[in-house]
């Protein structure tokens, strides 16, 4: 095949993003065609979403990256589409506080999360599309209602809510810059989702390093629940990622042990095996 065949298709932009040529580096643009193995330059605090067939790459942060060396990282994962699945079903626990955690994070108990406010309109409409798979939809409502939200702890949730619709819809790295907005009180009923789709985000961007940034942290101050399983499924994949074997099977172990009988854990029983 030839190189056009192969090309990437950019299908999302933010920054300054540029294309090493023989003459130098030229500026991409959104619908620009990228062959697979360029090198692309991101700056001003970029992003870059790129789509070939079923391949995506997703780069989240300033640098120069290889496309050819990206493409074959992504390839070697297979777990993401199925942690994605799994984020977008998970009806988690209130994460239990361990005696690091303090005041508030006891204060968590251990009744169920609710991720959204029945009594509110914007919020039931909301997750009544997202329900129904009509990402875009969703976050069409929520970019207004985000426009008109009346306190700081509505428009932080609204904002986090509009990060899944995106990264329902596939936008990875619109999910990522809408998430990196919100200001999330661990006290707030949708805290641990907020944290663990941050995670994946960055884990299908191979940001392994944040990621784990920002489940360690997670894990030590909530060490149980569906949600810490979930985390720790993340960790190991982002220990892997950066070639720490050992780290990732105890990450993977300690998760599984959580709770066996899971769906979270028959997603960690794969990666033991892989």
């Amino acid at each position: 095949m030839g190189a056009s065949a192969q090309a990437f298709n950019v299908s999302y932009l933010d920054g300054t993003v540029e294309l090493q040529t023989a003459k130098g580096w030229s500026p991409v643009a959104i619908g620009d065609k990228v062959p697979s193995d360029a090198t692309v330059r991101i700056s001003q605090q970029g992003s870059l979403e790129l789509t070939r067939a079923t391949t995506k790459l997703t780069l989240l942060k300033d640098g120069v990256f290889s496309l050819a060396s990206m493409a074959k990282a992504s390839a070697g994962s297979s777990v993401g589409g199925s942690v994605a699945q799994k984020l977008q079903t998970l009806v988690t626990d209130r994460p239990k506080a361990s005696a690091a955690g303090g005041v508030r994070g006891a204060a968590q108990g251990t009744s169920t999360v609710t991720w959204v406010d029945e009594n509110d309109e914007t919020r039931a409409q909301a997750q009544t599309l997202l329900d129904n798979k009509k990402y875009l939809d969703a976050a069409n409502l929520l970019t207004d209602s985000i426009k008109s939200a009346g306190s700081d702890a509505d428009t932080a949730e609204l904002t986090y809510m509009l990060g899944v619709a995106y990264y329902g819809a596939g936008q990875t790295a619109k999910a990522y810059r809408a998430l990196g907005q919100v200001s999330a009180d661990p006290g707030a009923p949708w805290y641990a989702r907020y944290v663990i789709l941050k995670a994946q985000v960055l884990v299908d961007a191979e940001s392994y390093s944040d990621a784990l940034s920002l489940l360690s942290p997670f894990i030590s101050t909530y060490p149980t629940g569906a949600a810490t399983q979930v985390a720790w499924l993340l960790s190991g994949i982002s220990q892997r990622g950066l070639g720490n074997e050992g780290a990732a099977k105890t990450a993977f172990d300690t998760g599984f042990q959580l709770d066996p009988s899971s769906d979270t854990a028959k997603l960690i029983d794969q990666q033991r095996h892989l």
